[in-house]
């Protein structure tokens, strides 16, 4: 790793520019990550993340035998467990272990590194479950930070210093890293092991010995004990060693014989062999109890497969393959227009691979990564933003490329220096091995230099879009730090419930399978449950009742009536009940909305759930604008907003109608039983029907979206990727 790093002090003793950047860089992303490590005030309300805090949790109970540890949950699921710390044949026991956390969806080792940093913290203090919130977080960003500067060295490998730079500037800023920074889940760690693993491909590459190959075994364990789903991690593996039987039989696959094969075999079996034996080391139960570890990891192969067999998962029904994970990377994930850019990198590079031998290496081994794992995620179809997270930082490296390409290929070679040496890994003509090639000079046109006007033009534009990708991706990061800046909207409900609501209130929580609005204990708090089938009449007949009664009525999210739009058939009556109450006829206004979208400079970044669920925006009976300009883009994928910002909204029973009353509205069957006649000139109802799908003209164009506020930017955006999509065709075919 020494190697390669960037460059150490000069000779004069100072600071080199890289090294400055990079620091810089990593003081940025570090800042970014740290910042509102307790964004939500001990409540927990990640479940996944309070999942793990509570499991490590029971498990620190159990093993320290802490007054109560008998009332853990997994204890009295399992009573053979033996409190206290292990022998070791306890300790090999699988029934009586302390350590068998019993739960495979994630890695084990996520629960052991809370309970040894617990171990350790009590000694000074005393700390509960969901106080290691302030190891986990940390811990999870400072991996990703670590992430940070692996893109840097790969991308300084691979093509050079600039690239290198600026893939670790935007992997810094983008906003699917901050906030996955902010939970402790295994998506951070795995990633900065994946890219460790891309890191000590090339080394073993290029010097060929057998430590390196151990050394990558055991990166490459060290990725999959977070979470196995980084399994595709042998495609390029299996690449890399490809480059290595090629480089052997003198760069010329014709050449390979199986003399060189079984040569470089034992390197590969030794890689393999240390990353199981590191994988099971580090979750020792997935082997001692290995048909209840299937059983997780195939519950959740089953869960991501079949969209609508769990109620988190049915806001995933008939969700469009490939577009649905791409949209919403590039609006919400990334940001535009770094989010586009950085798909369109990816044919960019098969394009380059194609036809630049010289740099075909590097990009194989990446696009050996990212279409087979993105096309296997695709076979799912549950679509948690979280899925793509381990493709981001090769996106971005491939899209930081693309620009610097740009740049270099456009400029103007007597006036601007060189921005990048551009290495890149290509079989060696002398002994046989990979080795870091330099020097790989920009191409030239014969058309350009017979045009310059068209040459600076271009290079203007190239130089102008690398520089607004900068500046937007840096603006959509700085605004999304207010989601940190401020309380989570759910405290911020229970805190104005708590003051303005009298003590005993009924209150119905429209929170089924969703998080809740904390601190809600001196009030009668029902909980509609909107996911219960059948969809039938009594379940409207209980709902209208409790309305009748209650006061209140509160969403955490838009999870519930996002989701039961996917199934109307499942639902109709479900979502018959939510179209009436956003347009106001059960007699319920909308009196507070909790929000806090990413927000800087009175530029707002907003989400809009209502619009893909069919349902119209309810309106509040008073409200303030918050920024100058709210740019409404879409809905955003229940990651995106469901756990640190999500729109929190509470309905005050203003008509107070009867449950009778209530219940002939919610009880009507939503689909008409009228036969289809015709009625002269008029429309059947089924030509009404298609008609009306399609749209009025404010509900198709947008006032409000961001083209509309900022057409002019919208309208360059659209030139310029236009322009990025024909360059390579234009130039190579």
């Amino acid at each position: 790793m020494t190697e390669a790093l960037v460059h150490r002090l000069t000779p004069r003793g100072r600071l080199s520019w890289s090294l400055l950047a990079i620091l810089v860089i990593l003081v940025v992303a570090i800042g970014l990550r740290l910042n509102g490590v307790n964004w939500d005030a001990g409540y927990a309300f990640h479940p996944d993340e309070r999942d793990i805090y509570m499991r490590a949790g029971c498990m620190y109970d159990v093993l320290t035998e802490a007054p109560g540890h008998r009332n853990c949950g997994y204890l009295q699921a399992y009573p053979d467990t033996e409190p206290g710390l292990p022998g070791l044949g306890v300790l090999l026991d699988r029934d009586r272990s302390p350590l068998n956390p019993h739960w495979f969806p994630l890695g084990s080792i996520l629960i052991y590194v809370l309970v040894f940093f617990r171990s350790i913290l009590e000694l000074f203090t005393d700390m509960s479950a969901l106080d290691m919130r302030y190891v986990g977080r940390p811990l999870s960003a400072l991996a990703d930070v670590g992430s940070v500067f692996l893109v840097y060295l790969l991308g300084r490998r691979m093509y050079g210093q600039g690239v290198g730079l600026l893939a670790a500037g935007l992997t810094a800023l983008a906003v699917i890293h901050v906030q996955n920074s902010h939970f402790y889940r295994p998506e951070t760690f795995s990633l900065l092991f994946v890219l460790a693993s891309f890191w000590a491909m090339l080394r073993m590459v290029e010097r060929r010995r057998l430590l390196d190959s151990a050394l990558l075994g055991l990166l490459v364990g060290l990725a999959l004990a977070p979470k196995v789903s980084v399994l595709p991690l042998v495609l390029p593996l299996a690449l890399a060693y490809g480059y290595r039987i090629a480089d052997a039989a003198g760069g010329r696959w014709s050449g390979v014989t199986p003399g060189i094969v079984l040569r470089v075999l034992p390197h590969a079996a030794l890689a393999g062999l240390i990353s199981v034996v590191v994988f099971f080391a580090s979750s020792p139960y997935a082997l001692l109890d290995f048909g209840a570890f299937l059983d997780g990891v195939g519950s959740q192969v089953d869960m991501a497969r079949h969209a609508g067999t769990l109620p988190f998962t049915i806001q995933y029904i008939d969700t469009q393959p490939f577009l649905y994970q791409i949209q919403q990377t590039s609006v919400w994930g990334l940001g535009l227009p770094l989010g586009v850019i950085a798909w369109l990198a990816v044919p960019f590079t098969v394009v380059i691979a194609l036809a630049r031998p010289q740099c075909r290496r590097a990009d194989l081994l990446l696009l050996a990564w990212v279409v087979p794992t993105f096309l296997f995620l695709e076979t799912f179809e549950v679509k948690f933003l979280r899925y793509v997270f381990p493709l981001i930082p090769f996106l971005i490296l491939m899209a930081s490329r693309m620009l610097i390409w740009l740049v270099e290929t456009s400029r103007v070679p007597s006036r601007i220096p060189t921005l990048v040496s551009s290495p890149f890994l290509r079989p060696s003509t002398g002994d046989g091995y990979a080795t870091l090639a330099r020097g790989f000079r920009p191409l030239h046109w014969s058309f350009w230099a017979a045009n310059p006007t068209v040459r600076r033009y271009l290079l203007a534009s190239s130089v102008g879009l690398l520089a607004v990708v900068v500046a937007a991706t840096a603006f959509y990061s700085l605004a999304f730090q207010r989601v940190y800046a401020k309380d989570h909207p759910a405290v911020e409900a229970s805190r104005w419930i708590n003051q303005n609501v009298p003590p005993g209130t009924a209150i119905v929580s429209d929170n089924h399978w969703d998080e809740f609005v904390p601190d809600l204990y001196g009030y009668q708090v029902w909980q509609f449950p909107v996911y219960n089938e059948p969809d039938s009449r009594n379940k409207m007949d209980t709902l209208a009742q409790r309305l009748s009664r209650s006061e209140y009525l509160v969403f955490y999210s838009n999870r519930p009536y996002s989701s039961v739009s996917r199934a109307p058939d499942r639902y109709p009556r479900s979502n018959n009940y939510y179209r009436l109450l956003f347009q106001g006829e059960l007699g319920y206004r909308l009196v507070k909305q909790f929000t806090n979208h990413p927000q800087l400079a009175g530029v707002s970044f907003q989400a809009d759930p209502f619009k893909r669920a069919g349902l119209p925006a309810p309106q509040l009976v008073s409200s303030t604008k918050s920024s100058r300009i709210a740019l409404n883009l879409g809905y955003a994928d229940d990651n995106v907003t469901g756990y640190d910002h999500p729109q929190v909204m509470v309905f005050r029973n203003q008509e107070h109608f009867s449950n009778i009353t209530l219940l002939s509205k919610l009880a009507k069957s939503p689909v008409s039983d009228r036969p289809d006649r015709k009625l002269g000139l008029m429309l059947s109802d089924q030509e009404k029907d298609t008609q009306r799908s399609g749209g009025t003209w404010s509900e198709i164009i947008h006032r409000e979206s961001w083209t509309n506020q900022l057409p002019v930017l919208a309208w360059l955006l659209a030139v310029e990727l236009v322009y990025l999509a024909a360059l390579p065709l234009a130039m190579f075919i």
